[in-house]
């Protein structure tokens, strides 16, 4: 793996130095070193060296400049490390630290545990889409691989992408041929939007024909409420007749007994 960095190291070095001699130096350009505090966390380790990379090769420093540089930007525990590192170094009789590459491979000894790579390595076999858009699912999948500093093959980095799609898009996208990955993850995009649109043209399909106005119940319901009330308004009348002809039927038939007598 240590090789595999160095070549990469050297590569972009080279390409660096092409830059400047078409497009001119880039030494005249300020640039802040940024500060490194020695946090316990390989990510924002790993993300500090890689700014250092950056500026270091847009600046041609020599390797002693390179290694003060970073120093003087050390912080709180980084401090503490390194002058401990230095003691102890000169205390055993060794040289002092002189190349920036030296002083890397210190820093991740020190700041970058040898479980991260395989822990990493782990996540990136678990990486699945779940909840995630697909191109929030590829972001994490190649920063992911950045950091396991995966070289695979670009078949199996597609397969990889596929096994994590949601089933739905994956079997859509398991019916097509892609040469380059770019190519693929674009047309996984489109397939995930399309699903989409199609969802929500069923959602307002199926709820415009379940959907029933009130309005239309109220009409109906109006005239049997009439009916009802006009029913029962009648039974009362009737109700009050009857009860009125048993009285005047009662009057009389005492009228009549009252005559008798």
């Amino acid at each position: 793996m240590m090789g595999r960095n160095r070549r990469r190291g050297d590569r972009h070095e080279r390409n660096y130095r092409r830059f400047d001699r078409r497009y001119g130096s880039l030494n005249n350009i300020k640039m802040k070193i940024p500060s490194f505090q020695g946090r316990n966390d390989p990510e924002i380790s790993l993300e500090w060296e890689k700014k250092m990379k950056f500026i270091f090769n847009c600046h041609n420093y020599s390797n002693a400049k390179k290694v003060k540089l970073v120093v003087i930007e050390f912080t709180d525990y980084a401090i503490v490390w390194w002058d401990k590192l230095v003691l102890s170094r000169r205390r055993d009789g060794e040289r002092p630290v002189e190349t920036w590459r030296e002083n890397k491979v210190l820093m991740r000894m020190r700041f970058v545990p040898n479980h991260y790579y395989r822990d990493l390595y782990q996540k990136l076999q678990r990486v699945m889409q779940g909840s995630k858009c697909v191109e929030d699912y590829y972001k994490e999948m190649e920063m992911t691989m950045v950091r396991v500093d995966v070289n695979e093959d670009r078949e199996a980095t597609m397969t990889q992408f596929l096994k994590g799609l949601n089933k739905e898009i994956a079997h859509v996208m398991e019916l097509q041929h892609y040469v380059e990955l770019e190519d693929m993850v674009h047309m996984t995009i489109k397939v995930e939007r399309q699903l989409k649109q199609k969802e929500i043209s069923k959602y307002n399909t199926d709820f415009c024909s379940s959907y029933k106005p009130s309005w239309k119940k109220e009409e109906k319901d109006i005239p049997k409420q009439t009916t009802k009330n006009k029913t029962t308004e009648d039974l009362k009348e009737k109700g009050k007749a009857e009860t009125q002809s048993s009285r005047n039927r009662d009057i009389n038939v005492l009228n009549v007994l009252v005559q008798v007598t």
